[in-house]
């Protein structure tokens, strides 16, 4: 727990602009107790995943922490350790020191691959990581019998299949996993206590956790946005090709293998796209060898619960093939991170059966004894030794999308000081500016006590309660970026008040004649979309304007590098409606 202790303090120290994604989902733990937040964070596909209790969970250590972008970061940190404290606990249920031991050093060796700033990174694919490793020990404890798991199993479920629906097949899989141990034993009264109160005492605290917890998403559904009914729609509607079986078995394959696993350390195979190429499905040979035969030793010694943590994996990890499988667009390592865990329960419960079976054959108590306090001695150095390079990293680590800050501080002091008192803003985004600046801006504006209004396709990131239909906004915010700025500058409707830029006043000057010229030069080679990316800071202008002939070689290179530098961003006010709408 260290690392992720001292990773979330450090994070304190640090000054932090959150942008995109992260500023959104700063906004929305903002919103918790002053808003009702019924849905979860939003999807690149038009829909919220189902609910907010990712956005309850931050809220409470980032008011502790307080109050500042930050503390969002401190806020993971202290739910992934709450989480492997969670871990620690069922392990020692299920098997003592042994199985504590076990646990806890390969999660650190997986806290070692993800790094200080992954390990306290709020956003979704990451925060929900370490919480499905312990619903799969929680499975296990209910597939045991451990029917007091139930109530704490429920919460962790909602909560990640609330914050990720990509994890529905993976948390499905498991369920058909205990049911499948259940009927095998010939029992489903195996998985609830034999005496009634004791029954009727689990079945009521785990219909008060499932109630509780997926409350919202009822009321969304019936008097809301009505968003698991755009889930369900999306899901079943036909549409992009999703990435396919033979995907998913690549993917599967190359984060199955042994030793050179990237949940061990390794870079993962990319294309140029940056998407997961995967490995040849052969790679996955030698874990189904060892999964497979360790499961047969353990059923030859009668290490029975051993073998059931091994089906509640592998059940996973069939649900993680066919999560991967389902991706739509470019499988990008962030979108099917769970394969880091499922890796380390797979590796994990291979060694836990072979160990309960060695100690199945070890009769006399002492050489027991020597062996548990051996393999403790072991798992602590290798503990030691995975975490000690993290925690040197926790102080140098940087926040998610550094790069914004930078631009957004050009322009931010001088916005809020303009805009101090202003009512509603609608912010709007044009030229090559990135939405992520929009996202930052949103957030530093409500902090600063200015409320704002979301556009009608942005909704599903905001909330419904800053559409347009439930503020109205008195005026219009409009970040603008290269070439577009000059237009606005000759606006009448526009009123500027900041803006930053890379380069002075002469450079810039002297940058836009170079920069007609060098598009007069690309028109007349017949490029015309080259010249059309120079004023709206579009790529790809460097590389394929290379050695095209009638194109200044050394002019060109002299825009790119000014270009590479950065676009200038330039912040204007106008009223509502504008013209330019």
């Amino acid at each position: 727990m260290w690392p992720l202790i001292d990773a979330g303090r450090t994070a304190l120290d640090l000054v932090w602009r959150p942008s995109g994604d992260w500023a959104v989902l700063n906004l929305r733990v903002e919103d918790v107790g002053r808003h009702t937040l019924l849905v979860g964070p939003y999807s690149r596909f038009g829909w919220n995943h189902p609910g907010p209790l990712l956005y309850w969970l931050l809220a409470i250590p980032y008011h502790l922490f307080g109050d500042k972008p930050e503390a969002l970061l401190t806020a993971a940190a202290t739910l992934n350790a709450l989480t492997i404290a969670a871990m620690s606990l069922v392990a020692w249920r299920r098997g003592r020191l042994a199985l504590v031991s076990c646990t806890m050093a390969a999660t650190a060796v997986l806290l070692h691959a993800m790094g200080p700033a992954m390990m306290r990174d709020p956003w979704n694919p990451f925060i929900t990581l370490l919480p499905l490793a312990l619903i799969a020990f929680l499975a296990w404890s209910v597939a045991e019998g451990d029917a007091w798991m139930w109530p704490p199993l429920l919460f962790v479920v909602s909560f990640e299949l609330q914050s990720h629906i990509g994890y529905l097949p993976i948390l499905t899989m498991i369920a058909l996993a205990i049911v499948l141990l259940a009927w095998r034993r010939h029992s489903f009264r195996s998985l609830l206590p034999s005496d009634r109160t004791q029954q009727r005492f689990i079945l009521g605290i785990s219909f008060a956790v499932v109630f509780g917890c997926w409350l919202p998403v009822i009321v969304d559904q019936v008097a809301g946005t009505g968003n698991l009914g755009a889930i369900t729609h999306y899901f079943f509607s036909p549409g992009d090709r999703p990435a396919g079986l033979g995907t998913g078995l690549h993917i599967a394959a190359d984060q199955l293998r042994f030793p050179a696993a990237p949940w061990l350390g390794r870079t993962e195979l990319t294309g140029t796209d940056g998407a997961l190429l995967g490995s040849g499905v052969i790679a996955i040979l030698l874990p189904l060898v060892a999964m497979a035969g360790s499961a047969w030793i353990a059923r030859r010694t009668r290490s029975f619960a051993a073998l059931r943590l091994q089906v509640i994996v592998v059940a996973a990890s069939l649900g993680g093939v066919i999560a991967t499988s389902r991706v739509i667009g470019p499988v990008f390592d962030w979108v099917v991170r769970w394969w880091w865990v499922l890796a380390l329960l797979w590796w994990l419960s291979i060694f836990w059966s072979l160990w309960s079976s060695l100690m199945q054959v070890i009769q006399l108590r002492g050489v027991r004894r020597f062996a548990i306090g051996l393999l403790a001695a072991l798992a602590t150095i290798v503990t030691l030794m995975a975490t000690r390079p993290v925690l040197d990293a926790s102080a140098s680590a940087e926040p998610p999308s550094p790069s914004t800050g930078t631009v957004l501080n050009g322009f931010l002091e001088p916005t809020l000081q303009a805009l101090e008192g202003s009512g509603p803003l609608l912010v709007v985004t044009t030229g090559s500016v990135r939405g992520d600046y929009g996202d930052a801006l949103r957030l530093q504006l409500e902090r600063a006590g200015i409320e704002v209004v979301a556009e009608d396709d942005m909704v599903n990131h905001l909330g419904p309660e800053r559409s347009l239909s439930s503020r109205k906004p008195a005026g219009i915010l409009w970040i603008v970026s290269a070439d577009e700025i000059r237009w606005f500058r000759t606006d009448p409707n526009m009123t500027s008040i900041a803006g930053w830029d890379p380069l002075s006043p002469s450079e810039r000057a002297q940058f836009f004649v170079d920069e007609l010229e060098l598009k007069k030069q690309l028109m007349a080679a017949g490029r015309a979309d080259l010249a059309q990316a120079l004023t709206n800071g579009g790529g790809g202008v460097d590389t394929e304007a290379s050695g095209l002939e009638g194109v200044d070689q050394e002019l060109l290179n002299h825009v790119e590098s000014l270009r590479r530098k950065g676009d200038p961003v330039a912040i204007f006010r106008s009223t509502w409606p504008s013209p330019r709408r």
